[in-house]
């Protein structure tokens, strides 16, 4: 997963992510975890299937930008589902990760992580001391 409810609440405060993940109380004053970590877990899987093919996926030790990615596409996911529906600038940023992952899984722009090996792709020379199975004598026709 590329972020937490730690990472939301520092990112976007307390007070928002109360009432983000607390939809049917108003009142409460602690944050939902589990609301907040599966909105996270969505975000995640949906970035990987950007990431998916360019880079080895889930990210072990996500860059920043991920975890920026996923606290922004978590509170749209979030503020949907809540009475109000997602502010403009929720919507924007939304719109504007979307964006990158796009420029992502094009290459246009770059992750700091390990990458997929592509089909066909050699790091170099293999040899292989053991005998070869097929040869010209146990090929021939009797």
């Amino acid at each position: 997963m590329y972020g937490n409810t730690a990472a939301m609440i520092a990112r976007f405060g307390d007070t928002e992510i109360i009432r983000l993940s607390q939809i049917e109380d108003r009142e409460t004053e602690e944050v939902n975890s589990a609301r907040v970590e599966f909105a996270l877990n969505d975000a995640s899987a949906m970035i990987d299937s950007y990431l998916r093919g360019r880079y080895l996926v889930p990210v072990q030790q996500p860059p920043a930008d991920l975890v920026r990615a996923a606290c922004i596409i978590a509170r749209y996911d979030l503020a949907k589902s809540g009475r109000s529906g997602p502010t403009e600038t929720m919507a924007e940023e939304f719109k504007g990760v979307i964006k990158w992952l796009q420029d992502v899984q094009k290459g246009i722009a770059q992750l700091d992580a390990p990458k997929a090996g592509l089909a066909g792709e050699s790091s170099g020379s293999r040899f292989s001391d053991r005998e070869p199975i097929f040869t010209p004598d146990n090929l021939r026709w009797s």
